[in-house]
């Protein structure tokens, strides 16, 4: 036999030999018991020289009708039993052990969390030194967890009023990456919230909310960023919130139910253009400012009729690309019911609602417009004049009239 011969036959048991060799390798590095892992390779070992050395000749005698071969057959079956003493009860518990993992989670060790029972419970006495003491602790171990991070900003400006200092942590926490943008958004808005609250401070507040649309521009942070920077607190609403003027009530008419003209006690009615003028005003200042536009929408309708102005200010507040979907629902009903009013034609409303069904399918926002689709013909119908019922002037003195008694009959038996 030639070398490459030995070699070609060799290969496949030598590659079964490293295969093996890998098994028991990855095997002995994840058993919990290895002496008891090595004594049973021992027996199997030795169960497998049984064979080969006893066993194997016997079987191979079987055919030379020799009396001695039937003792194959036994020595077999307890080589078998053998084996399966020493690897039934392993297999067992490892099939157990699988079937658990669907139950238990297996033995695999949880993944570390931060603590934060310990913090809590001092923040609640009112140790807040010992609560932040502990806090650090943790971060040494989770130095970019928010939670942590968030939990030692709160303690510092709503326990120790010391904005600057949980400022300084929002900072550390915003240097770090890998936070959720949404995540980052909040902490800023708290932090604005804490500079109106405590330091009565809407220029920092400002200047906070502003590094949300920065830091994440065209975002749905960033959208709710605008909405709250156009209905901030001035520095005078804060003062007048902090110490209110007294409200002056004026002396009424004491005979105000008896008297016949109201002329002067009704409030003076809003001038539509100078309340046009006042939301265009505040849009210039901060366009992105939803509510404010759907005033001037519903103004431009109501008051001057001019559904196009309407319906421009409608279209872009559905323009804008992170709109709450409960917005963008709210604004479609909104215009369909302008333009069923203006025009008393239920054709552009049906447009209109047909777009919320388009928009969201299968929602309940959807399903709420089909509903109002069904009925929009009738809400349509111009209503008939109620004509006026002409009633006879009244006595003046009705109720003091004595109605007269009825006369008896003679002939009739007085009653009982």
């Amino acid at each position: 036999m030639s070398l490459w011969e030995i070699v070609r036959n060799g290969m496949p048991l030598a590659a079964l030999a490293v295969v093996a060799l890998w098994v028991m390798v990855k095997w002995w590095k994840r058993s919990d018991d290895r002496a008891a892992l090595f004594i049973r390779w021992l027996l199997t070992v030795g169960v497998f020289a049984f064979l080969a050395l006893m066993v194997g000749p016997l079987v191979k005698r079987m055919d030379q009708s020799d009396p001695s071969a039937a003792m194959a057959v036994p020595l077999a079956a307890l080589a078998g039993m053998v084996l399966a003493l020493v690897w039934v009860p392993s297999i067992v518990e490892a099939a157990g052990r699988h079937l658990g993992r669907l139950y238990d989670g297996g033995t695999a060790a949880p993944e570390p969390e931060p603590s934060f029972s310990v913090a809590e419970a001092r923040r609640k006495l009112g140790r807040y030194a010992e609560a932040i003491a502990e806090i650090r602790q943790q971060l040494e171990l989770f130095p970019t967890d928010f939670r942590l991070w968030l939990m030692l900003a709160e303690i510092q400006a709503e326990d120790l009023r010391d904005v600057e200092g949980a400022a300084a942590s929002i900072e550390h926490l915003l240097q770090q990456p890998d936070h959720a943008p949404k995540n980052l958004a909040y902490a800023l808005s708290r932090l604005a919230d804490w500079h109106l609250k405590y330091r009565r401070d809407p220029e920092s507040a400002r200047r906070t909310l502003e590094r949300i649309p920065t830091l994440f521009p065209d975002s749905p942070e960033a959208h709710f960023a605008h909405q709250r920077l156009a209905h901030l607190a001035t520095a005078e609403r804060l003062i007048a919130r902090d110490a209110p003027e007294p409200l002056a009530v004026p002396h009424s008419d004491e005979r105000l139910g008896l008297r016949a003209d109201f002329t002067g006690l009704k409030p003076a009615p809003v001038d539509p253009r100078a309340k046009a003028a006042e939301l265009v005003h505040q849009l210039d200042l901060h366009p992105a400012d939803n509510q404010t536009r759907e005033d001037l929408a519903l103004l431009y309708a109501s008051e001057f009729h001019r559904l196009d102005l309407a319906t421009a200010e409608f279209e872009q507040l559905l323009a804008q690309p992170h709109a709450p979907p409960g917005r963008v629902v709210h604004w479609l009903n909104l215009l369909a019911e302008t333009q069923l009013k203006e025009t008393g034609e239920p054709a552009l409303a049906r447009q209109t609602l047909r777009r919320i069904i388009d928009r969201y399918p299968g929602s309940a926002a959807a399903a709420t417009a089909a509903r109002r689709l069904a009925l929009l013909g009738k809400q349509a119908r111009p209503q008939r004049e109620s004509q006026p019922i002409k009633l006879a002037p009244a006595d003046p003195r009705l109720g003091l009239k004595l109605t007269p008694k009825p006369k008896r009959d003679p002939s009739e038996s007085p009653p009982g």
